[in-house]
């Protein structure tokens, strides 16, 4: 998940910068926030980027190509270790996806 935001940070970054901050906002939950300056996105695109097979745009997907896989993943790893993935953007000002998820994440049962 980790890897994915920060490639994609790097894609969509041409010239400029990338952070990647790791805080502990209460005692049961980490936050990774990857944020960058790149190209940014719209409110209306920000609805359709954690879905599958689906970019932010057909424009930014003909232009930095890729599946639209990545995020919908990411996100779903999240979830399923009981936290989330969210997305925080303007266009031209760059984006900041931050990953919270628990400290402890427990085994489902018969996985060990």
């Amino acid at each position: 998940m980790l890897l994915n935001l920060v490639s994609n940070a790097a894609k969509f970054t041409q010239r400029g910068e990338i952070t990647v901050t790791l805080m502990q906002p209460d005692a049961d939950r980490v936050r990774i926030d990857v944020r960058d300056s790149g190209i940014g996105m719209t409110p209306e695109e920000h609805g359709r980027l954690f879905e599958a097979y689906n970019q932010a745009n057909h424009d930014t997907q003909a232009q930095f190509g890729g599946t639209g896989l990545g995020l919908a993943i990411s996100r779903q790893y999240c979830r399923l270790m009981g936290g989330d993935l969210t997305v925080a953007s303007e266009p031209g000002q760059g984006s900041t996806f931050s990953a919270t998820i628990p400290v402890r994440v427990i085994a489902t049962a018969g996985s060990e």
